[in-house]
């Protein structure tokens, strides 16, 4: 095997974990975006309640949401961010792969190509 494609392989490798990375670190921002969405729901929740609490809690209550809302509006932009980042990788991930099926389909037919020089080299030897 040539230098060359075992540097493609190497690249490839690499490149399948930066993919999975990305992919891993855009699902932790969406699972982060549901424990902001569950957590504004149950602010809203006791804000609805019939506690005599409710009342004198409301301005914390209030407040509470919103940093909230501005966490999520953080995590939203950085979750497009990391959504193009991933596709930006996935792109990468399947050149890497294009060129390693390349060198891999050259490696082979130059192997194919040196067997039927082999091969014609032996029947004219074995000729004459």
């Amino acid at each position: 095997m040539n230098e060359r494609l075992l540097k493609a392989r190497r690249v490839l490798a690499v490149q399948i974990l930066f993919d999975r990375l990305a992919d891993w670190r855009l699902r932790d921002l969406e699972r982060q975006e549901l424990a902001l969405q569950e957590s504004r729901r149950d602010l809203v929740r006791f804000l609805d309640g019939e506690s005599a609490f409710t009342g004198i809690f409301a301005a914390t209550v209030m407040r509470r949401m919103q940093s909230l809302e501005d966490l999520r509006v953080a995590l939203i932009a950085e979750k497009e961010a990391q959504a193009s980042l991933r596709l930006d990788e996935r792109s990468r991930l399947r050149r890497a792969e294009r060129i390693v099926d390349a060198l891999d389909d050259h490696a082979r037919r130059a192997e194919e190509a040196r067997r039927l020089a082999e091969a014609v080299e032996r029947s004219v030897n074995g000729k004459t």
